[in-house]
Parts: C-alpha cells; sequence; structure tokens
C-alpha cells in the first residue's frame, strides 16, 4: 500500500494472511531460547486466557506484519510489563480495579488523557499535558502504569491497532522542574520497543520558550522512530488550528486547552471504565 501523510504503510488483511501470519508468529516465538523469554513463559502459565490471537494479532499490527520484528516486541513486552507492575501484578487483567487498583491518582492525574475521538483515517487522539508531571508527587512506575493502561484501552479499536495513535501535547504551562527524566524514560521504552502500538505523531502544540532547552532531552529518550513523529506547531490559537487542519486534526477533535473542542474528563472516564469491568 501507499505510504498515508505521517509516511506509514497499513496492509491490506485478509483471513488468509493473518492465519498464515499468526502461524508463522507462533512458530518463531518457539525458536527463541527459553532463557530469552522467561517473562513470556510465565505469563504462558499464569495468564494464558490473556495470549489470545487477537493480542498476538496486535504485535503483528504494530510492526507491519514483520515476523521478527513483532516477536521481538511480543518478548520485550513481558519484560517490560514484568518491571513496570511487578511479578503480583503484570499477569492479571489490565482493568482500574485488576492491575491498576493502586493507580487512580496517576490515572486522573492529567498527564495523559483520553479524547474520545479519532483523525479521518481512523487514529486515535491522545491528549498530553507535561505539565501535570510531577516527580514528587506520584511513582514513575505508577504514572508509567496509567500510560500502560490508557494505550491498551485504545487498542481495544482494531482500527487503532492498524493505524495507530496521535499525540496532542500541550507544554504550554510547563516549568523546567517538572521535567521527570525517570518517566520519560520508562514511557518512551514502553512506547518505543514493547507495546503494540504505532505511534503516528507527537503534534506539539504551543511550546514555551524553555522548549527550546528541554526537547534536546527529550529527544534523547525517544529513540529515532519517534524523534521523527514530531511536529512543532507554534503561534496563537488559530494559527494552530490552522496548522493542525493540515494534518485532519479539526478543531471538533482537538482538545480544549489547545483549543478544540474537546474537554477532557478523566475521572468520568475512569468510572464507566470500572462500571464497565474494565
Amino acid at each position: 500500500t501507499e505510504r498515508d501523510l505521517y509516511g506509514q504503510r497499513h496492509p491490506v488483511e485478509t483471513d488468509e494472511i493473518v492465519s498464515r501470519k499468526l502461524k508463522e508468529f507462533e512458530e518463531e516465538v518457539k525458536n527463541i531460547p527459553d532463557e530469552e523469554k522467561s517473562c513470556l513463559l510465565q505469563a504462558q502459565e499464569r495468564c494464558p486466557q490473556l495470549l489470545t490471537d487477537g493480542f498476538k494479532l496486535m504485535f503483528l499490527r504494530s510492526e507491519v506484519f514483520h515476523i521478527d520484528l513483532a516477536t521481538k516486541r511480543y518478548v520485550r513486552y513481558w519484560e517490560k510489563r514484568v518491571d513496570v507492575f511487578g511479578p503480583e501484578k503484570a499477569f492479571l487483567p489490565l482493568t482500574v480495579d485488576g492491575a491498576l487498583r493502586d493507580d487512580h491518582f496517576t490515572l486522573t492525574k492529567g498527564f495523559m488523557n483520553m479524547t474520545g475521538k479519532c483523525d479521518p483515517s481512523g487514529r486515535s487522539i491522545l491528549f498530553g499535558d507535561p505539565s501535570k508531571m510531577d516527580p514528587g508527587a506520584y511513582e514513575a512506575k505508577s504514572m508509567c502504569r496509567a500510560l500502560w493502561y490508557i494505550l491498551h484501552s485504545l487498542l481495544e479499536n482494531e482500527e487503532t491497532q492498524k493505524k495507530g495513535v496521535v499525540f496532542l501535547l500541550w507544554p504550554h504551562n510547563f516549568k523546567p522542574w517538572q521535567l521527570d527524566k525517570k518517566l520519560l524514560k520508562m514511557n518512551s521504552e514502553s512506547v518505543r520497543a514493547c507495546i503494540p502500538l504505532r505511534v503516528s505523531a507527537l503534534h506539539v502544540c504551543h511550546p514555551p520558550k524553555i522548549f527550546a532547552i528541554v526537547f534536546p532531552i527529550l529527544k534523547m529518550f525517544m529513540g529515532e522512530v519517534l524523534r521523527k513523529r514530531f511536529r512543532l506547531h507554534s503561534g496563537n490559537t488559530e494559527e494552530v488550528l490552522k496548522n493542525l487542519e493540515k494534518w485532519g486534526l479539526t478543531r471538533d477533535i482537538v482538545a480544549s486547552p489547545i483549543g478544540g473542542d474537546v474537554e477532557i474528563d478523566m475521572h468520568g472516564w475512569i468510572a464507566k471504565r470500572r462500571a464497565a469491568g474494565k
């Protein structure tokens, strides 16, 4: 398929292709030495009900059906999940009252937020506010677990699995003391190499002057692929909204702090997820 406006390809899927690729995926996983996949082996023993074909398919989609890359991500995923959640929670379902039962504060802190919106191509849109970082107010792993939960909720949408996610970041009120290097490293490793999610773009809107100093530090953690996904949008509200429109991000799907129409309500979203057992 041809590349889209973000330079990504989206393979055409058929039942035959998916079935064949899943078999190849399984064979490749079997060929990985046990000592290199110890956390995955624990998952196979402790939560086999989570390791469905649909779950494995997310890793294939995230790596555009490259078997070697997908299986490596799958193995790293379980290593990082055990690291972030600990062995006592890593194999529980990622639900508010399950693996996230101790993370309500970070889930609703506002660092990363659901918008409930998608762009015209079907990519989910997340709104991030770096000014909500506060290294003294939470444990970095708890905030990282919150990100894992939010990203996995996006992956419930099959179009997001195929097309990816767009981050709308609003560092307007960010202060240098809020820079949480430990959290940024943990989040970057999770997104870049572990969670089966395609990152289409990170749109940084209304960056403050201090961002010019912080940005090189951020790039250190991002890795080459994520660095290429950054788009900076400066100017007044209308200028930024006009720039975002070029990427299909119209006012009606942009969060209100940036100037759009979408109101953020993480407390309400979490309450609905909890009521649904998610």
